[in-house]
């Protein structure tokens, strides 16, 4: 449309910071919302018929320069465990090793294309070296791309740091700004790197991301030295005899010493000690620095992982969001399908929980909470479009929750950049 505004109307639209509207409308305005109400006070455009409008998703962990794994790649609705995650480790090892560059950047613009067609709009991408930083910065979202850190031993931590350093270096700043994307750092796992590439990182200002109290393999390495990881790691040739771990509880890798004076993203968490949950509250970190769980259902499913203490670190005030992980160990990156699992496998959170856990508190560990996350006057009209099923129910949550019906269509500033309706 030659017109910069838009109005749209839909059965339902699901504002997040607000309860959902029958019957609901919102007007766009140069790219941002400027209006959302009942449709009984707007005339619409475009009336998206049998649909709901909720916020673009968030997708708080990926790694879109994975693919699916060969052999055996169960998907993760079944209630036993279906696979040992160290194993599943060495094959996503050869995976990366006899993957060409070309072939890690194919994954990722398959998977920036599948991920905007699941109502993605902001995401959160670990990736090695910044190979994804290209193709994500082109696409219409929001990100941060974590470059990994990797080595216990000195030379393989030093080679990873250089490459992620200088690929930071190659990027302008004005181009992040055009870009709505930033750049980060993944020290990957304290079982997978050094300390003191924890510790250069956290001196960086950038924001953080890492894989923490992930297997109970990891708790054992860390205490003890020993068990299945420490096998993979001398398999691998990765092994440091002269290693010490900056503690033995995960915690403590982001929440020691200057180690707290960075944002962190946590991918997984599962392990983590419920006496130091208070730690990772918006109030418990220092000068504004935040800390997010960044909890990926169907992948701990798929490990047969103990329960995820979601619910108590919610109900302490940790800020739980929802990832994909990669498609390694996920049937999709759809962050709805991820919603839809959890609410399968626990009907204690409601509607409006899990939709703010894939929406806005995924936002907010991006630190874009004041521009996306919820359908807000001001805020960026990054929005998805979600078919509802032609049936009555007294919470309209369920009709999102309880249902196959995919995203239709995706919306980022103001633009459809995907679905039926890409000629407005």
């Amino acid at each position: 449309m030659k017109s910069s505004s838009l109005t749209l109307s839909a059965r339902f639209v699901f504002p997040v910071e607000g309860p959902p509207i029958a019957d609901g409308c919102l007007t766009i305005q140069d790219g941002r919302i400027a209006w959302v109400g009942s449709a009984r006070e707007r005339v619409a455009d475009l009336d998206l018929g049998n649909v709901a409008i909720v916020p673009g998703f968030v997708n708080a962990h990926t790694h879109l320069e994975l693919s699916a794994l060969e052999g055996p790649n169960h998907a993760t609705e079944e209630p036993e465990p279906v696979e040992d995650e160290v194993n599943w480790l060495h094959r996503v090892v050869e995976q990366r090793r006899s993957g060409l560059p070309g072939v890690l950047q194919d994954a990722v613009g398959r998977n920036v294309e599948a991920s905007i067609r699941a109502g993605t709009t902001s995401l959160a991408d670990t990736t090695t070296a910044g190979l994804s930083w290209d193709q994500v910065a082109e696409a219409p979202l929001r990100a941060v791309v974590f470059a990994e850190l990797i080595g216990l031993k000195r030379a393989r931590g030093l080679q990873t740091s250089a490459e992620a350093w200088d690929w930071i270096g190659s990027i302008r700043p004005e181009a992040q700004v055009i870009a709505n994307a930033r750049p980060g750092l993944s020290p990957h796992a304290p079982y997978s790197t050094a300390g003191w590439l924890y510790h250069k990182a956290a001196a960086s200002r950038l924001p953080l991301s890492t894989h923490l109290a992930e297997m109970p393999e990891e708790l054992e390495l860390l205490e003890r030295g020993s068990g299945a990881l420490r096998t993979f790691l001398e398999t691998l040739g990765a092994w440091d005899e002269e290693w010490e771990p900056i503690s033995p509880r995960p915690a403590d890798y982001v929440r020691r010493g200057e180690l707290r004076n960075a944002d962190w993203l946590i991918a997984h968490g599962t392990y983590l000690e419920p006496s130091e949950f208070w730690q990772f509250r918006p109030e418990a970190a220092p000068n504004n620095h935040r800390v997010a769980i960044a909890f990926c259902p169907r992948t701990h499913a798929r490990f047969g992982h103990a329960p995820h203490p979601y619910r108590a670190m919610l109900e302490r005030g940790v800020v739980v969001c929802l990832g994909t992980d990669s498609l390694a160990s996920s049937p999709t990156l759809s962050v709805l399908d991820e919603i839809r699992f959890l609410h399968r496998r626990d009907d204690s959170l409601n509607g409006p929980l899990l939709l703010t856990m894939g929406t806005l508190f995924g936002a907010w560990a991006l630190r874009a909470e004041t521009t996306t996350g919820s359908l807000k006057v001001g805020k960026s009209a990054d929005l998805a479009v979600i078919d509802l099923p032609d049936r009555e129910d007294p919470d309209p949550h369920h009709l999102l929750l309880e249902s196959d019906l995919p995203v239709a269509a995706t919306m980022f500033e103001g633009k459809f950049v995907s679905g039926a309706w890409n000629h407005f």
